[in-house]
């Protein structure tokens, strides 16, 4: 697939949001970190016939700055989702993120662990 780059008007339009949004508050990404306990490294999920099920490393990209073809929004929510790891939410709470879009929580009882 050819991909053509962006209108200038889309490019003015991204250059322009990355001074007028607040980027420098960076509470959400320390709301996301706090916490964090571990990271899966590789952060590969495979099947029992080893074929691989998830892979969030092919998200490494993210690292770099937003290309002008991507509102630089989406691109901060992006490395929001991205990140991975154990993390205590809570003493007792623990909940793995970054394997999907979904979270699996575990809870600590006195007579075991609630999944």
């Amino acid at each position: 697939m050819e991909h053509k780059p962006p209108a200038p008007v889309i490019e003015a339009a991204h250059a322009e949001h990355l001074t007028t949004l607040p980027f420098d508050d960076t509470a959400d990404f320390d709301d996301t970190d706090r916490g964090f306990i571990a990271a899966l490294q590789p952060c590969v999920v495979t099947a029992a016939d080893g074929r691989v099920v998830w892979d969030n490393d092919v998200y490494d990209f993210l690292a770099g700055d937003a290309p002008t073809s991507v509102h630089p929004s989406l691109w901060r929510q992006s490395i929001l989702a991205a990140k991975q790891g154990l993390y205590e939410v809570v003493e007792g709470i623990y909940q793995v993120r970054g394997l999907d879009l979904s979270n699996i929580s575990f809870i600590e009882g006195d007579t075991g662990v609630i999944v």
